[in-house]
């Protein structure tokens, strides 16, 4: 259920708030006001293309915004590959979710969760998870297999629904299967023709047994050795300053601490500079314990630097064959060692591949079988339930017939048509040719509320599905959205008296011009004498026409029976 809409800078609309009911909400204006700003609102919201020219003049961005409260046991049933689930991890509570997105004049449009940035199909998918759109460009969309699909799928069930999306994964996972048997079978051949290369590589490796931080061991230590002369030069003058019989550091600086170690007694502020001394001696020692180690090193392996020269020789000629770099060689030894013994499983591994496409095609192929079975019994049951719907709708005479058939692909898909005869005598025709634009509104009326009992818990915006539509029909059509918003939310904009008669809740758009002479629109509730003069007003009379005022009130004392 939507709590509320906010809208801001968006097209003539400065700024808006809507609090629909939970049951039907009506929103009027005069034409030219704005009414299906709400609608490309809330389309934005559920991922709709963004225009940038949308943004009001002399505004920097627009924002829709909608707090929207989730019904129980939403979440647990999305996919677990449903984008909605990252709308989940962003909001602050579960229950309740505040979703935007903001359309800046220049720049990218953003998508936001609790004020979080988001992704746009993740607003997107959890908006249309929650809200159904019907408006009067829906006729167009409603004339393509997928939304006749997607009604018959509601309209048998959530198992159906719930089915249909597992066979599109499954087929998903046929197309994955059959190119990973394809690489197989091509990387097996390409290693068949390539095996003595590979296996000279593999051997030429083996013998080195390259290891990266070894190499970067051996070429410091290289570099090390190659001045080992000039090292140990530098080592034994070090020596001599610091171990020579009289005048060596180490035995100065102990002669030095000696030297004060009793005056101490006398003046103990000398306590610290001795304890400097004691310790620079004990650090001296340190040094030359160090640097009598580090001279015996240097003498310690006579053609040493030549086994590091060879070593990394090998490292080189490894590295000018298969590399550059022992990374690369490595990674193609890795490659190469993959390749053989893909090669030596020869053809078990790709029956194992096979195996599992075969025994997944199977079960999509039970699978398909019974989505069939099952949306070939819903559509008659269908056909029945629109029609019933038509007689409501002042249509008494149509007839509808639900189409299921199969092509003959590997796994068959279904294609779905729906069939009317608008009046009687008329020959059938699929629903885009058989139907006038106020009949086709009227039957589209009818599949969303055949539809929308089937969905539970989800809202619905209907905008000008009333198009084409007046006199009694009109009536009929506002009974017919009255009874459908009986225990879910129905937002519904129009131009229709008779239709916003029936409304639990008004809004009514008013367009004017602000100072600086840009036009503007606002939404304001209406009830009371105000929505009387609304009504009035939408029956194309004065506010204060007795004729009209009785009109108006008979049509709003029809919603209180």
């Amino acid at each position: 259920m939507i709590r509320e809409i906010e809208i801001r800078d968006l097209v003539v609309i400065e700024r808006a708030h809507i609090v629909p009911t939970a049951g039907l909400t009506a929103i009027t204006g005069e034409t030219g006001a704005g009414k299906t700003v709400v609608a490309t609102a809330l389309g934005l919201l559920a991922g709709a293309p963004v225009d940038q020219k949308a943004v009001r003049p002399g505004a920097k961005h627009a924002l829709v915004q909608a707090t929207v409260s989730v019904p129980a046991g939403f979440w647990e049933s999305l996919d677990p590959t449903d984008p909605a689930l990252q709308v989940r991890d962003l909001a602050e509570d579960e229950t309740e979710v505040v979703v935007a997105r903001r359309v800046p004049a220049e720049g990218r449009a953003r998508a936001l969760v609790d004020g979080q940035v988001a992704s746009r199909d993740a607003v997107a998918s959890f908006i249309g998870g929650l809200v159904r759109f019907s408006g009067q460009h829906e006729q167009r969309r409603l004339v393509g297999p997928a939304a006749q699909m997607a009604i018959l799928d509601a309209f048998a069930g959530p198992d159906v629904a719930s089915q249909a999306q597992q066979l599109t994964l499954m087929r998903r996972d046929l197309v994955r299967l059959s190119r990973e048997i394809d690489a197989a079978r091509d990387g097996r051949e390409r290693a068949a023709r390539e095996r003595d290369a590979l296996a000279q590589l593999l051997a030429d490796v083996d013998a080195v047994a390259p290891d990266f931080d070894e190499e970067l061991t051996l070429q410091a230590e290289r570099g090390r050795l190659g001045h080992a002369e000039r090292l140990a030069e530098a080592a034994d003058s070090a020596l001599e300053l610091l171990d020579s019989d009289d005048s060596g550091a180490v035995m100065a600086t102990g002669r030095a601490a000696r030297a004060i170690e009793h005056a101490c007694d006398l003046d103990p502020t000398l306590k610290e500079p001795l304890d400097d001394l004691k310790a620079a001696e004990a650090a001296l020692q340190e040094a030359l314990i160090g640097l009598r180690r580090y001279a015996q090193d240097l003498d310690a392996e006579p053609g040493r630097l030549e086994w590091v020269e060879g070593r990394l020789e090998e490292y080189a000629t490894l590295g000018r064959r298969y590399g550059p770099g022992t990374e690369m060689v490595l990674a193609r030894a890795d490659e190469a060692r993959a390749a053989l013994d893909a090669l030596a499983t020869g053809q078990a591994g790709d029956d194992a591949l096979s195996a599992a496409r075969d025994a997944l095609f199977s079960d999509a192929h039970a699978l398909a079988d019974a989505l069939y079975a099952s949306r070939a019994e819903a559509a008659p049951r269908l056909a029945a339930r629109v029609e019933a719907e038509l007689q409501d709708l002042a249509m008494s005479g149509a007839a509808l017939r639900v189409e299921v058939s199969r092509d003959d692909a590997e796994v068959p898909a279904d294609h779905v048509a729906l069939i009317l005869r608008a009046n009687p005598g008329l020959p059938e025709a699929p629903l885009a040719n058989a139907a006038s634009g106020g009949e086709l509104s009227r039957v589209l009326l009818a599949l969303h509320s055949v539809a929308a009992a089937a969905e539970p818990g989800v809202a619905w915006l209907f905008d000008e599905v009333d198009a084409g539509i007046g006199g009694v029909t009109a009536g009929t059509v506002g009974d017919r959205l009255a009874a459908l918003a009986v225990g879910r939310q129905v937002l519904v904009i129009t131009h229709l008296p008779q239709v916003a008669a029936a409304a639990d809740r008004h809004y009514r758009l008013v367009k004017g011009v602000a100072d600086d002479g840009r036009t503007v629109t606002t939404i304001e509730p209406v009830e009371g004498d105000e929505l009387l003069a609304e009504m009035c007003r939408m029956l194309g009379a004065s506010p204060n026409d007795d004729g009209a005022r009785a009109h108006a009130g008979e049509l709003l004392a029809r919603r209180s029976r």
